[in-house]
């Protein structure tokens, strides 16, 4: 095809295409004879490729990254970065939301005042500020994506037990019960494990991870489960999808801060009447903490979980019961290792 063919046939201008072209992202081949473009179905399928991420809201830099992970033949990379952008679009819509709810307190705190309060609605803006702050500041410290290949080989040298680990998948199941046909999510799933356990006790398994390695040693193993690439911080899934949402040993990943925004994430995703279980990493109080740490480093530890220079301590036991109490209809817990808990709730 030339460049007018394949813009009549994309509904692409043909300048559009230059300047893709000119930008990289697109490369066809010249016509010996004439040197005109010469446009194939390959071309015209990245072309069409670039067009859709773009209409996402995904940077020519993004685009031109994805291109060239994807060599040109694959669609796997492209699969990825449409993933990436579905999961920002979840946390822009989150973003919204929480825009709207502080507007809607703005107009109501003004209504009930009669006059403008300056005070409180300066106080309502810094908070939907800081909301937005953590939703965007979850980063990969870990680089997941690097140990997915031995991530289930490397369970068994972690400072919980591999008789421990299974245990808890197990305790989770247990009190899951999840019912044949059941909707159900597993948060930070890694290699699907647990999601994988639920699944084949009759539960229909959703999962998410924000590594993209993860998600695909996790298809590996089952191919039944629907993955989505995205975070806890911005579950991307619209509200009261799920039955049941599991998690197991992801949380304590997350920085003191970002913690309760999670626990709101899971929470909205569920159905009302629905189970929410989660098995972590768990101090007891939080006096346990400069213990945890005199300990840890005494012992020359080398798994010390750090986050920016700061300590990042596991969550408090008794942080997340009061905060289930005041959020859910029923709250459970029980202790599974010296350092790990179950915990379940009711919504």
């Amino acid at each position: 095809m030339l460049i007018h063919e394949i813009s009549r046939k994309l509904g692409i201008t043909e300048r559009a295409i230059r300047f893709y072209e000119q930008k990289g992202l697109l490369s066809p081949a010249k016509m010996k004879d004439n040197g005109y473009r010469h446009y194939t179905d390959q071309d015209a399928w990245r072309l069409q490729t670039i067009v859709s991420l773009r209409e996402v809201g995904m940077t020519l830099a993004d685009i031109g990254k994805a291109l060239s992970e994807a060599g040109g033949d694959s669609q796997d990379a492209f699969i990825d970065a449409l993933q990436l952008q579905r999961a920002m679009l979840f946390q822009q819509l989150s973003e919204m939301k929480t825009m709207i709810a502080t507007m809607d307190r703005m107009i109501q705190a003004a209504g009930l005042n009669h006059a403008l309060p300056a005070e409180q609605l300066y106080e309502l803006a810094q908070q939907n500020k800081a909301i937005r702050d953590l939703r965007g500041s979850w980063r990969d410290h870990w680089d997941f994506d690097a140990r997915a290949a031995k991530f289930d080989k490397q369970l068994a040298a972690e400072r919980c037990p591999q008789a421990t680990y299974e245990a808890a998948l197990q305790r989770i199941a247990e009190l899951a019960m999840p019912a044949p046909g059941c909707r159900g999510l597993d948060v930070g799933t890694g290699t699907g494990n647990l999601a994988g356990m639920l699944q084949s006790l009759g539960a229909s398994m959703a999962a998410i991870d924000q590594s993209k390695q993860m998600l695909k040693a996790c298809a590996g193993k089952h191919p039944e489960v629907e993955l989505k690439l995205g975070n806890v911080l911005a579950i991307p899934y619209m509200d009261a999808q799920f039955d049941l949402v599991v998690s197991s040993f992801a949380l304590h990943h997350l920085t003191e801060a970002q913690r309760e925004l999670a626990w709101s994430e899971m929470m909205r995703v569920l159905k009302p009447g629905g189970t929410l279980c989660l098995a972590d990493y768990m101090l007891r109080a939080q006096d346990e903490a400069d213990a945890f740490i005199a300990e840890l480093t005494r012992s020359g530890a080398h798994e010390l979980p750090m986050m920016h220079d700061q300590v990042e301590l596991y969550p408090v036991h008794s942080d997340l019961l009061a905060w289930l109490t005041a959020h859910a209809s029923a709250v459970s817990s029980e202790p599974l290792h010296e350092l790990v808990s179950i915990i379940c709730a009711q919504k």
